[in-house]
């Protein structure tokens, strides 16, 4: 993997198409660029977060399966990665509590589950003090719906690359950038 090597518990969400996903958590991470805090919503064992750790130096990643959380924490022990601070918890209510609800993220990377951010969610990024945020997303369909509300809230969109991790399906990976508007 692009920030190392990630272990998830049997019952754990694993990518189908490891190899390309190097070069999807490659190119997540630069479109992150780098700096002194990164905040990553839906975190899973860490496929992203061990990248963004080389790149920051703190990332806050927020896991609601416990498990995940556990395999997270284990994945960045093993990496040496002291700089990812592991937060639990359901995303609504994490970025609603310290130390998120007062953060300054020079980031926010999010990889939702395929039916995209909740309305609650949208509202609590928005409230976020970030410039940027980095969105992958495995149904196009709804991160044209979120985007659309990222937009409304204050955000640009500045790109968007499609990545075919399934061949011969219509499931296609898609990055979007958004940086907030002044």
């Amino acid at each position: 993997m692009a920030g190392g090597e990630i272990e998830s518990d049997v019952g754990g969400f694993q990518q189908g198409n490891g190899p390309l996903f190097e070069t999807v958590a490659a190119a997540v991470a630069e479109a992150a660029g780098d700096g002194a805090v990164a905040v990553e919503l839906f975190a899973g064992a860490g496929y992203l977060t061990l990248g963004l750790a080389r790149r920051f130096g703190r990332v806050f990643a927020v896991e609601g399966r416990p498990r995940a959380a556990r395999d997270l924490e284990r994945n960045a022990e093993r990496a040496g990665a002291d700089g990812i601070v592991v937060l639990a918890g359901a995303v609504e209510r994490r970025l609603a509590e310290p130390p998120l609800a007062s953060a300054r993220a020079d980031v926010l990377v999010m990889d939702p589950p395929r039916s995209g951010l909740t309305r609650n969610t949208i509202e609590a990024v928005l409230g976020l003090e970030t410039g940027r945020l980095v969105y992958l997303s495995c149904d196009p369909a709804t991160l044209a719906r979120d985007a659309a509300a990222l937009v409304a809230g204050g955000f640009a969109l500045d790109s968007v690359c499609g990545f075919d991790l399934f061949p011969q399906t219509p499931h296609v990976e898609t990055l979007a950038v958004f940086t907030r508007r002044p």
